[in-house]
C-alpha cells in the first residue's frame, strides 16, 4: 500500500463528470421551463413575468436564479432586463413566499421545477465541497512530500530507502 499520484486525476475526471451531469440536467429543466412560456406565447397568452436561468461557472457550484423579467423603454424599442429573485435562508430552496407577487400559474411552475432546482442546487454544491476538499488534501500530501515528482514516481521500497526506514 502506498500513495497513488493517479488519485487527484481519477477524482478530477469523476467530479467533472458530476458536474457536467448536473449542469446538462438543469439546462434540461430550465429549457423545459422556457418551452411552456413559449408555448404560452404561441397560443396568444401572456408569457409571464417570470424567468430561470442557470450560472454555471467552471469548478464552482451551479447557480438556478429565478428573476422576474422588466421591460424598459419606448414600445418600438423595448429591453428586457431581470432582477434576481433573492432566496431567502435557505441557500439550496426559494421559498413560494418569493412569488406570491405572480399570477397562479406562474407559481405552479415555480412549484413543478423548484423542488428539482433546489436537488440539483444540492448536489452541485456537494460536488464543490468535495472539490474543495480534494485542493486541500493535494495541498497537505504536498506539504508532506508526495506530489513531488521525486517521490511520486518511486515505489514504497524506494520511499523506505529514501527515508531510511
Amino acid at each position: 500500500m502506498g500513495f497513488n499520484p493517479n488519485w487527484f486525476e481519477q477524482m478530477e475526471q469523476i467530479l467533472e463528470e458530476q458536474e457536467a451531469l448536473i449542469t446538462l440536467e438543469a439546462q434540461t429543466m430550465v429549457d423545459n421551463f422556457w418551452a411552456q412560456i413559449t408555448e404560452r406565447k404561441l397560443a396568444g397568452e401572456s408569457q409571464g413575468r417570470l424567468g430561470v436561468r442557470i450560472i454555471d461557472r467552471e469548478g464552482y457550484k451551479i447557480q438556478i436564479v429565478w428573476y422576474r423579467k422588466q421591460w424598459f423603454g419606448p414600445k418600438d424599442d423595448k429591453k428586457l432586463f431581470g432582477k434576481a429573485i433573492p432566496k431567502g435562508r435557505n441557500r439550496n430552496k426559494y421559498p413560494m413566499q418569493r412569488f406570491s407577487g405572480f399570477t397562479d400559474w406562474e407559481q405552479e411552475l415555480v412549484e413543478m421545477f423548484e423542488d428539482d432546482f433546489a436537488l440539483l442546487r444540492e448536489a452541485s454544491g456537494a460536488v464543490a465541497d468535495q472539490r474543495k476538499a480534494m485542493d486541500r488534501a493535494k495541498k497537505a500530501y504536498g506539504a508532506l512530500g508526495y506530489t513531488e515528482t521525486a517521490l511520486v514516481d518511486m515505489g514504497e521500497p524506494e520511499l523506505e530507502e529514501a527515508w531510511g526506514i
